[in-house]
């Protein structure tokens, strides 16, 4: 439950304190005096959306922050220990935003800066804030049904859930077999130019890095003649000068001389020693000339011939990548593409099998939901009726009516809520029956009946009392009253009705100082208590029946609650 709020620099408020003592307490205020302000406040508090705009006038920042006490095991000091916030059941923990003018607005649990949609998550489970916006939601036939669902419980709502992975399944294959469908068709549109791609590759004959060897052998064969020349040349030097000694001579005299010398110095001979293995060096290399000389074609044809394969080579690589290596990387590629065409009818029948299969799933479990949603409408009609009862609604009935949809995520059916205000006439859509007074009393008749199911502990009213009056509004006070025995009640109200009903009252008041409206906040003891309702009952403020009539309300309805809580005022 909400057991403090703190909020700084907001709107027209400076600075405002409230320490709630549930279960239930009004805030009451003349026109103006802030408190849709202050609604707004908490509604940011719950991770609702906020603007720079919304910073107090010459501030920096806004600050806004709940303090939350649960009794033990309740389910969200299982998300808090889950989300690293607390590592024990605490008696209390503490939710805050701030708005800055940069734009940078924080959010905390415990203190902890968490992403807004993990906020949002919790702080959703802890506080249900009820005003026009939430009652216009209730006329909404696409919410009706999420509404119609909560009342059915957890076995409801499990198969509901059941029902939605089942939809997804069934929806995930379905799509994949139609992708598969658009590109197998794709696939047929250019099957042609796929196989003409891969005749053109295969007849070829590519063999890996064969544009380089071709390469290589084009310039031995332009080049045969010189090499023969250049190679007896190199040979001539080195074996058969004709005029003059060859290579070979100079170093067999050279060697002799150095031979000679090494008798006269062993230095020498070393020298003689090294250059002795030159001429079996020269020897080799000689015999490996003509060997090469002897294996060298001079073949004009063939030259002829490797060009003409390697122009076919460049101009396939203009087309499908330069070199042979991405030529038969595309052919590959190609050959794997006409592969999948054949194979496309044996994946489709798979395809088909499994999606007939999620579609059957799915209405299975979606027939289920339909007929525990029937069971539930009767126990939910009977329960609302009965609740209109006690909200001076005699003459309503309610219908929840299901009928056939197109299959989604919640199932094959849609819920709409009739009503009929009078005996005799049509049941009718609310939004088309319904008053602002009969949406809040609907509203009240589904939090009463969902109280027991609803993991929301503290539940805000804004202005429920509007367009009601007479004895109806005692009813409106007393079904918030019967609310508050399961969960905390916050009511805005002009009502001294419901205002002399809580068991705590605030008084919201607008001021001046130094030039700049303020709201603040007070509580109100008994006397005061008196004069606020005084004021909100209207007549002359010094009439002293009006006060004994005030205090009448007062005093009766804290003996109530004396008698409901064991407190009050």
């Amino acid at each position: 439950m909400l057991s403090r709020v703190l909020i700084r620099q907001f709107a027209i408020i400076e600075q405002l304190e409230m320490d709630f003592r549930p279960p239930f307490t009004v805030l009451t205020g003349e026109t103006g005096a802030g408190k849709s302000i202050l609604i707004e406040a908490i509604s940011i508090l719950l991770g609702g959306r906020s603007a720079a705009e919304m910073i107090r006038q010459g501030a920096d920042k806004a600050y806004i922050e709940g303090v939350f006490h649960f009794t033990a095991g309740h389910p969200v000091y299982e998300a808090l220990a889950e989300g690293g916030w607390s590592e024990k059941e605490e008696d209390f923990f503490v939710l805050s935003r701030e708005l800055n003018v940069n734009g940078r607005n924080p959010c905390r649990i415990n203190g902890y800066t968490v992403s807004l949609q993990v906020y949002r998550q919790l702080a959703s489970t802890l506080m249900d804030i009820h005003g026009q916006h939430e009652y216009q939601q209730l006329m909404q036939s696409q919410r009706q049904l999420d509404i119609f669902d909560s009342y059915g419980g957890k076995p409801l709502q499990d198969l509901r859930q059941q029902v939605t992975q089942a939809y997804t399944a069934w929806k995930k294959w379905e799509s994949q077999l139609l992708h598969a469908r658009e590109n197998q068709q794709a696939f047929i549109a250019k099957k042609d130019f796929l196989q003409f791609q891969l005749q053109e590759i295969d007849a070829l004959d590519i063999r890996p890095g064969e544009d380089e060897a071709l390469e290589q052998e084009i310039r031995k064969l332009t080049y045969s003649q010189r090499i023969l020349q250049d190679l007896d040349r190199a040979i001539n030097y080195l074996f058969r000068q004709t005029d003059g000694e060859s290579a070979y001579d100079l170093l067999s005299r050279t060697m002799q001389l150095l031979k000679g010398l090494g008798k006269f110095d062993p230095e020498l001979e070393t020298l003689y020693e090294n250059l002795e293995p030159a001429s079996f060096l020269m020897d080799e290399a000689s015999r490996e000339m003509e060997r090469y000389k002897d294996r060298l074609e001079i073949a004009p044809a063939r030259l002829e011939e490797a060009e003409a394969r390697l122009y076919k080579i460049r101009a396939l690589g203009k087309k499908y990548g330069e070199g042979t290596k991405a030529i038969l990387e595309h052919r590959e590629k190609t050959a794997g593409e006409l592969a999948e065409m054949e194979e496309f009818s044996l994946r489709e029948e798979e395809w088909e099998n499994r999606v007939t299969a999620a579609k059957d799933a799915f209405i299975g479990l979606a027939t289920a939901l339909s007929r525990l949603r029937k069971d539930t409408k009767d126990q939910l009609e009977a329960q609302i009726d009965r609740e209109f009862l006690d909200l001076a609604m005699q003459a309503a009935h309610f219908i929840a009516d299901i009928r056939e949809a197109v299959p989604g995520p919640k199932g094959f059916d849609m819920v709409e809520f009739l009503i009929s205000t009078n005996i005799g006439e049509a049941y009718l859509p609310l939004i088309k029956i319904a008053s602002g007074g009969e949406l809040s009393r609907i509203t009240l008749a589904m939090k009463r009946i969902l109280a027991d199911s609803d993991t929301c502990e503290t539940l805000v009213f804004d202005e429920i009392d509007s367009g009601i009056g007479g004895t109806t509004i005692q009813a409106v006070a007393d079904k918030l009253l019967s609310i508050s025995d399961r969960q905390q009640v916050i009511c805005v109200t002009h009502s001294p009705v419901l205002a002399a009903k809580a068991n705590q009252h605030y008084l919201l008041e607008k001021a001046e100082q130094d030039g700049r409206t303020l709201t603040g906040i007070r509580e109100l003891a008994e006397t005061d208590r008196i004069e606020e309702l005084m004021r909100m009952l209207g007549g002359d403020s010094r009439s002293e029946d009006l006060k004994r009539h005030a205090a009448s309300m007062l005093t009766m309805n804290q003996a109530e609650n004396r008698n409901r809580y064991g407190t009050g005022n």
